[in-house]
């Protein structure tokens, strides 16, 4: 832990270093965060290869691998390995704050927006598994590739599922479906949507900014180094106890530690009461296959609703007055510089190459698709007020993590003003637990294998595409009522 915090601090000095110096990162309007991040990804690759073990071995933990690697390269998988495990955490503290820092908004209008999030979100990731489907079938097999046609399902697991589906989708590639390129494959994809992501996520953010397409219009990117606030200071936060009680800062510390603690006894709550129901309601092995997916719920959900939890509770005991939002904000902006640092610097390269071609296509299709979700579908069904900031976090989630989404949005709503994280959060639960690494994404491929492939494949495609209209028609519904002002879509 120790090792990798002062890996962190030393990636965000450089990073700071390089942005207040170098002209091009200045002109990318690139945060010190992503540069330290990009220096860290570098570092790490650079000495995870700097011994004899192979890196994909050491990434799988295999016990050969670890007792041929060098010291080098097994103190440097140890930091690798708990900065991975930083960013959900991170997360959760973030969207503890969300509803903490400022009051949530009335439920029909976050009912509704919530609910063009989720249509949204089924659009995005049912049509990556569509598009990749329909290009094994019209185009892989064509050209003499033997792939099983869930190849097709590799955008969806390796861009909105990440790492762990990935992972998840390629013991089944390698098992049931005798395809033993499937994992590393899988990694490929899901490496390959981390790093993509984030520079054409930045390449968006630009041109969004520049044609007025965000929220904060007093976003600039002429800035020289990002420090010039030295010169007229303002206040990041304000004391609401006094220092000889508990240090102010401490105490906003401590009501985000609330929420946080709120929100996992809500989680683990939610997981029994499913857990006891599944049981008594299922088969022993029926039961235990559910509670896989059932869990996958993200505690950043839950978090958010602890943070609203305490607010209200502290507003019905007339003590909201503790709460200091700028403070609040300071710390989810720490919180999301840390996160931004770890999780671009443990990005995995795995790579397979003998499918280079329909690996190629897939991996363009994939980006390509998430790119017209963005300038083409975003403004039309999302809330017009803020469909960039939220259409942002969707790039980020569809081509990696949702922790990449986070980042990009930082770089436009650096405060959080914008409802986009609450939308994001709320309407998880429409999707997560299906789609982008849930029970369709993995039980489709098995289905798929055991009704055969040709004409099962052209009907599944079928089934998706005729879902993806009923989708955007439920889209443009939702849509056709919403209230907020304008913001200019893209031409």
């Amino acid at each position: 832990m120790q090792s990798a915090l002062i890996a962190v601090v030393v990636f965000l000095g450089i990073g700071l270093l390089l942005r207040a110096t170098l002209p091009p990162l200045r002109a990318l309007f690139i945060p010190a965060s992503v540069v330290g991040g990009l220096i860290g990804f570098g570092v790490a690759q650079a000495l995870l290869n700097s011994g004899p073990a192979e890196v994909a071995g050491l990434y799988r933990g295999d016990e050969a691998a670890l007792a041929n690697a060098s010291d080098v390269q097994r103190t440097t998988l140890d930091i690798f390995n708990t900065l991975r495990g930083w960013p959900g955490p991170l997360l959760a503290v973030i969207f503890a704050a969300l509803l903490l820092e400022k009051p949530s908004r009335p439920f029909r209008q976050a009912a509704r927006a919530a609910a063009q999030q989720g249509v949204m979100v089924w659009l995005i990731v049912l049509g990556q598994s569509c598009v990749g489907l329909a290009a094994v079938l019209l185009v892989v097999w064509p050209m003499g590739f033997d792939v099983p046609a869930s190849f097709g399902q590799m955008i969806e697991a390796g861009f909105s599922g990440g790492h762990g589906t990935a992972g998840a989708m390629g013991a089944i590639f390698e098992g049931p479906l005798n395809f033993p390129a499937g994992m590393d494959l899988g990694m490929l994809f899901a490496t390959v949507g981390l790093v993509g992501g984030v520079v054409t996520g930045i390449l968006w953010v630009n041109v969004g900014v520049r044609r007025g397409w965000t929220v904060a219009s007093t976003v600039d990117l002429a800035t020289t180094t990002g420090l010039e606030a030295r010169r007229d200071p303002q206040p990041g936060a304000y004391a609401r106890s006094r220092a000889d009680v508990i240090e102010p800062m401490m105490l906003q510390l401590l009501l985000v530690g609330v929420a946080f603690a709120v929100g996992w006894a809500y989680q683990a709550g939610f997981i029994a009461l499913l857990d006891t129901v599944a049981h008594g309601a299922m088969a022993e092995e029926h039961a235990d296959n559910f509670m896989k997916f059932a869990g996958k719920l993200p505690l950043f959900l839950f978090t958010l609703l602890g943070g609203l939890t305490l607010r209200w509770g502290l507003s019905a005991l007339k003590l909201d007055d503790l709460i200091d939002a700028p403070s609040l904000s300071r710390i989810t902006g720490v919180a999301m510089e840390v996160l931004i640092v770890a999780a671009i610097s443990t990005l995995r390269i795995e790579a397979l190459m003998d499918y280079w071609q329909p690996t190629v296509l897939l991996l363009a299709l994939g980006f390509a698709w998430s790119t017209f979700c963005l300038l083409v579908l975003a403004p039309r069904l999302l809330p017009r007020a803020y469909w960039f900031e939220l259409g942002l976090i969707n790039y980020g989630m569809s081509t990696g993590t949702t922790a990449q989404g986070m980042m990009l949005l930082r770089m436009v709503d650096p405060e959080l003003k914008t409802p986009a994280t609450e939308d994001y959060a709320v309407a998880a639960p429409l999707s997560a637990p299906f789609i982008g690494g849930g029970v369709i994404t993995v039980s489709l491929p098995l289905l798929m294998a055991e009704s055969g492939a040709g004409v099962p494949l052209v009907a599944v495609v079928a089934v998706m595409a005729a879902a993806l209209v009923g989708l955007l028609v439920a889209g443009l519904f939702l849509a056709g009522r919403r209230p907020e002002a304008s913001a200019q879509p893209p031409a």
